[in-house]
């Protein structure tokens, strides 16, 4: 992995997800412009391609479980007493399942991978980067959170999500801290076996509505993790509480 054009040389950027998809992508991308990456994912096999790869510093760890968040930022601040970049990426669906099908154990399984992990990765971030003298959140979202076409775990986690963006990039403004969204379209990602199980039936009918698109929404994780080194950047550093759609068009068809 060489350098490119160095634009996060001496960030310190911790991304959840990194084994896979789009937080592999990012981590990647993230490494080659400069920055020490502290890479978090679940699946140890997932994370063992980052083993001994200079500058990548990998961590086991389940988002959803207060002491592996702790741990995670613990990582941040003992290695290098700051954080710059913040990216929540690690995600789940709901795997189209409607309301009527949706028992309390999928509904609480994905607010508390999609929403309540963030927020607590947040809360517990944002002192160590307003010590470091701010820093860049980006979160990651959904087609799904503008519209009503998805199931209701995972529109209202997404949703949940974006309002936790805006209520972060309000308060916490003055201190240096900016807070983005970035909400993916269709992705080639493995979002759904990591999702635990088959899609619902129900899933067909978004289906046919997203075929029908005049757009080509389609895309690859790369694509998002170059969205996330903008929002990471210098050159976006009067962009804060904005929800920023990479999705071909989707969310306007």
């Amino acid at each position: 992995m060489t350098n490119k054009t160095g634009r996060l040389n001496g960030k310190i950027v911790l991304v959840t997800g990194a084994g896979s998809g789009m937080g592999y992508e990012t981590t990647k991308l993230f490494l080659a412009e400069g920055a020490k990456v502290i890479a978090v994912d679940y699946s140890k096999d997932s994370l063992a391609q980052w083993n001994d790869v200079d500058n990548v510093f990998p961590v086991l760890a389940n988002v959803t479980k207060l002491e592996d968040v702790e741990r995670m930022i613990g990582e941040a601040e003992s290695r290098f007493d700051r954080l710059d970049c913040l990216l929540n990426i690690a995600g789940i669906n709901d795997l189209n399942y409607p309301l009527a099908a949706t028992d309390d154990q999928r509904w609480d399984r994905v607010l508390d991978i999609d929403l309540k992990a963030p927020f607590r990765i947040c809360r517990r971030a944002i002192p160590v980067m307003i010590k470091s003298g701010g820093g860049s959140i980006v979160n990651i979202g959904t087609y799904a959170a503008l519209r009503g076409n998805h199931g209701p775990s995972y529109t209202a986690a997404k949703a949940g999500l974006a309002g936790l963006t805006r209520s972060i990039a309000f308060e916490y403004a003055k201190q240096g801290i900016r807070c983005n969204i970035i909400h993916p379209g269709g992705m080639a990602t493995n979002i759904g076996q990591n999702s635990g199980g088959a899609y619902h039936e129900a899933g067909q009918t978004l289906s046919k509505i997203v075929q029908s698109m005049p757009v080509n929404f389609y895309g690859q994780p790369v694509e998002i993790a170059y969205a996330c080194l903008f929002l990471c950047g210098d050159e976006s550093r009067l962009i804060n509480g904005a929800a920023l759609s990479v999705d071909g068009g989707m969310s306007v068809c």
